[in-house]
């Protein structure tokens, strides 16, 4: 971790991105407002890309298993490589996890969770416009009326934090990956976001999709 760095004259300068930290506490506020806005934001999309996959790894499942039921009616595979009852056996087990991980899926209510998030960030969009508007037209306001206010509106902002599940680690990452003024990212570090967004949202399902055709492939060509 990157230490602060001191100056001649006894300041300590913090790392890029944290700058906000160092200003007075109505901007640090906003800037809290702000990020939390953006992260509940990529929660919401990222529910609802994980119920569209989800929705299509489903689909796709349910029409693999009347394929393989397709197999065993009209005998598309080798009975000398492939016993009958292995094919039976297959049906029965890709049943059975498509039952259990349709109850799964369904008792995760992502698009649920995705409006939630979303009203969330519309909530802390207010909370931010509030705030802008503020540091715009009062600039004449004392430091007592500057104290009130900020100390109100950190009531809102910790009220709307309390109302709503909050988001994953995932979904803070990819906001810092989108602003890189303010939050400085490697190579490297991109990269790693990128793998760990993808693994989250798009890989089980894609496999879901992939895997049994690979097998009918591998049934059938035999």
């Amino acid at each position: 971790m990157k230490k602060m760095l001191e100056t001649e004259n006894g300041k300590f300068i913090k790392d890029k991105g944290k700058e906000h930290l160092d200003k007075p506490f109505l901007d640090e506020l906003k800037h809290k407002v702000w990020s939390t806005k953006g992260a509940r934001f990529n929660a919401d999309s990222r529910n609802r890309t994980i119920s569209k996959y989800s929705n299509l790894g489903l689909s796709f499942l349910s029409a693999y298993l009347i394929v393989f039921g397709f197999l065993s009616v009209y005998n598309l595979y080798n009975l000398k490589v492939y016993n009958p009852n292995l094919i039976a056996f297959t049906i029965t087990t890709l049943s059975i996890f498509l039952l259990i991980f349709s109850i799964f899926e369904n008792s995760q209510n992502y698009l649920v969770k995705a409006k939630s998030f979303h009203d969330c960030a519309l909530d802390l969009a207010d909370i931010y416009n509030e705030i802008q508007t503020y540091k715009s037209y009062e600039v004449n306001a004392t430091e007592k009326e500057r104290m009130e206010f900020s100390t109100q509106l950190q009531i809102k902002y910790q009220n709307v934090l309390r109302k709503y599940e909050n988001h994953e680690r995932i979904d803070n990452k990819k906001f810092r990956l989108d602003y890189p003024d303010y939050y400085p990212n490697t190579k490297f570090n991109t990269i790693i976001v990128k793998l760990q967004y993808f693994f989250q949202t798009k890989f089980i399902y894609i496999l879901l999709m992939v895997m049994p055709a690979i097998m009918l492939v591998m049934i059938i060509s035999k």
